[in-house]
């Protein structure tokens, strides 16, 4: 038993050591290139530095390849990137989706099961999970073989790729990794999406989601006849994209799509983990987030914002 003087230091004691019920440990993600446009692939915790407000904050954790990831993959389905009943190379008649599926049948979802499990989807009018989170990457490459192109979609309206993104989102934020990676792969933002720009922002901004986003629209679409929702394709995914430690990948930046997966994967396998203690005053706020690596001329992608 204890004695009343006892229990009456012990909560004398927790009143006077201020509010640490508000000290809760934060992850952060980030890749680096060095001067060469190499990913580094060989850091150590005493060459990273965290500055949380500008101040210096210590690194209390620090991982690479083995930190536990999840991985949401969707893919757009619909007429935009199914244009054919089925593609026909000899004629010149090759669907989007069907150039990105034989891009990941190879060595795209081994890589990523190494490092925990994936969920696939497909969105359209609709959102549909082809396959459950699992480690196994044959049972994902045979459900990304058996997805059917969605060439016959009759709808007037393209695809609401905000609410494929809102749902990835879903699926991933309230799971207990360290890491979690949303990747999409879809044609151009659509008019209604783009409307709600600020909304996805701060969803954004609020989740410890990364968003890596591979756009089949032109880099720079100019001139008559380019639609709205084309003109202003990159101007959404880097808004959104620049709110996460992600990347935006426009297939046209890209002689050849090989290319574009070459650099994708290696960004997923070379990412580090950082975590910190973060005090909150009870109230969330936006706190400005700044990572550094101690080596010459290194370009850092991480997450500018963190709200805690």
């Amino acid at each position: 038993m204890f004695s009343l003087r006892t229990v009456f230091s012990v909560l004398v004691l927790i009143l006077i050591s201020g509010p640490m019920w508000a000290r809760d440990v934060k992850y952060l993600n980030f890749s680096a290139k060095n001067k060469h446009d190499i990913y580094l692939r060989d850091l150590k915790v005493d060459e990273v530095e965290l500055e949380i407000d500008g101040k210096p904050v210590e690194v209390g954790f620090f991982g690479s390849q083995d930190v536990h990831t999840s991985f949401v993959v969707l893919l757009e389905n619909s007429p935009r990137t199914a244009r054919y009943a089925v593609s026909m190379p000899q004629w010149g008649q090759i669907n989007p989706i069907d150039r990105i599926r034989f891009q990941m049948y190879y060595d795209f979802f081994p890589q990523m099961t190494d490092r925990g499990r994936v969920l696939l989807g497909e969105f359209g009018q609709e959102i549909k999970i082809l396959q459950e989170f699992t480690s196994h990457p044959d049972v994902l490459a045979r459900a990304l073989y058996e997805l059917q192109p969605n060439h016959l979609d009759l709808s007037i309206n393209d695809p609401e790729v905000g609410r494929a993104l809102g749902r990835g989102v879903d699926w991933l934020k309230d799971l207990r990794d360290k890491r979690k990676f949303l990747i999409l792969f879809t044609t151009h933002i659509d008019r209604e999406s783009y409307g709600n720009l600020e909304e996805y922002r701060d969803m954004l901004r609020e989740v410890d989601v990364e968003l890596y986003v591979i756009s089949y629209a032109s880099r720079n679409p100019t001139g008559l006849g380019r639609p709205f929702e084309e003109k202003m394709n990159k101007y959404f995914f880097q808004k959104v994209v620049d709110e996460t430690a992600g990347w935006l990948y426009l297939v046209g930046s890209y002689a050849y799509l090989e290319e574009l997966f070459t650099d994708l994967k290696g960004r997923l396998h070379n990412n580090y983990t950082i975590g910190f203690q973060a005090e909150s005053s009870g109230q969330p706020e936006e706190h400005k987030v700044e990572i550094k690596v101690l080596r010459d001329k290194c370009r850092v992608a991480h997450r500018k914002v963190l709200i805690y």
